[in-house]
């Protein structure tokens, strides 16, 4: 056999599953087909390995869950599901960053008009005076009084 690192039962045992799958150059075939000529445990280990394959092979084969067409969709609806709630995320954040924003510059700003007229009261302690039966100022008398008659149009048209 090759000159290996390997143990040389480890190193049979590569080269005849590799002879089984048809992996080997000419001369490991030729090699292989020596031992198998030869040496009765290399023949028992390659039979052992040939029913083996063949258990192998007449295992059932279970049946998928699911259809490749659900498991796509299943990944896409998650992928859908993920993005949204990422959207959704993203503008909460932004809104909650522009109220934020919003009220530390209305605190903190120059224009505190709205929160000095809340604190200042009026100085004048004046009393507000309404005249009901006196206007404040003097009201022009007018002598002549507009008669209309109701028998007579307002204007003459011929």
């Amino acid at each position: 056999m090759s000159n290996h690192p390997y143990p040389t039962d480890k190193c049979t045992f590569e080269l005849l599953s590799a002879y089984l799958d048809g992996e080997v150059t000419p001369h490991q075939r030729q090699e292989v087909q020596d031992l198998l000529d030869n040496d009765p445990e290399i023949q028992l280990l390659y039979r052992r390995l040939l029913n083996l394959r063949q258990e192998i092979n007449n295992l059932p084969i279970p049946q998928p869950e699911y259809t490749p067409r659900q498991i796509s969709q299943g990944v896409f609806a998650k992928i859908d599901q993920q993005r949204k709630q990422r959207q959704r995320f993203l503008l909460g954040g932004g809104a909650l960053v522009v109220a934020t924003v919003a009220t530390i510059s209305g605190l903190l700003g120059g224009n505190r008009q709205w929160w000095q007229m809340a604190q200042d009261s009026p100085s004048d302690d004046g009393n507000l005076v309404i005249a009901l039966n006196e206007p404040l100022i003097d009201l022009p008398v007018v002598e002549e009084s507009l008669n209309i008659s109701l028998d007579q149009p307002l204007l003459d048209l011929n």
